[in-house]
């Protein structure tokens, strides 16, 4: 049809293909959680579950284990990353010795929520 354009099947194909080369290439930083109190609360319940026999409850770090490590207190400003919510999210995903990495054996979702939750504690913590 004269005037009108069509747009060629493999132009159409190699733009898909490039966008989905671009997300697959995206950074893969969880997205920030937003703090809400069920957040919290979750990650929490997570903490005390899967942290607290290292970490202690109240993030202290002073455990049988903990206290032989430097970075096991998450209240006292010290941190082995930049302290970020990234950073933390980092650790608690990939781990670094002496602690064991989550990936895989908590969400996604699961991991936002306590990375939240060790970001709040500290920063309560800080505030005393």
């Amino acid at each position: 049809m004269p005037g009108s354009r069509r747009s060629h099947p493999i132009v159409s194909t190699g733009a898909a293909l490039v966008l989905l080369c671009a997300a697959a290439c995206r950074d893969n930083r969880l997205p920030e959680i937003d703090g809400s109190k069920r957040a919290l609360t979750a990650g929490k319940t997570l903490f005390e579950r899967k942290c607290a026999s290292c970490h202690a409850v109240n993030g202290d770090g002073r455990t049988m284990t903990g206290s032989r490590f430097p970075y096991a207190n998450l209240i006292d400003g010290k941190w082995r990353g930049d302290g970020s919510l990234a950073s933390i999210e980092q650790q608690i995903r990939k781990g670094r010795d002496p602690m064991p990495r989550f990936e895989g054996k908590l969400t996604d979702e699961e991991i936002r929520e306590t990375a939240a939750y060790v970001l709040d504690l500290a920063r309560r913590k800080g505030r005393k």
